[in-house]
């Protein structure tokens, strides 16, 4: 498992094309390597993510100009579906290696 930050988002439109004497300045930069997050609620579920989106919506609110300002620290990427790989002592309802995608509100 694998659990990675993305520390910056910007327009990938904006990204330049990189040559032998300048590296391409990639708009998106994301840390591999960041600690796994552990549980920390009895009734905590860790889900290993395999697909997600990026909407308009949560470009906006990285951004800051969403008319709703989250605290930080905001997660984008609202819609997901995974396998659940951790679950916490008093949680019944769902079991490792469950797969997951959560409903719509």
């Amino acid at each position: 498992i694998e659990a990675l930050l993305c520390k910056k988002l910007g327009d990938p439109a904006s990204a330049s094309v990189g040559n032998e004497s300048e590296p391409s300045s990639s708009p998106i930069e994301v840390i591999r390597n960041y600690p796994i997050p552990q549980l920390n609620s009895p009734t905590a579920v860790r889900v290993r993510v395999k697909a997600t989106s990026l909407n308009y919506a949560n470009y906006l609110h990285i951004l800051g100009k969403y008319q709703e300002k989250p605290p930080s620290l905001f997660i984008p990427g609202s819609d997901y579906a995974g396998t659940i790989d951790v679950v916490d002592s008093t949680v019944t309802k769902f079991k490792v290696g469950d797969t997951f995608a959560p409903s719509p509100p």
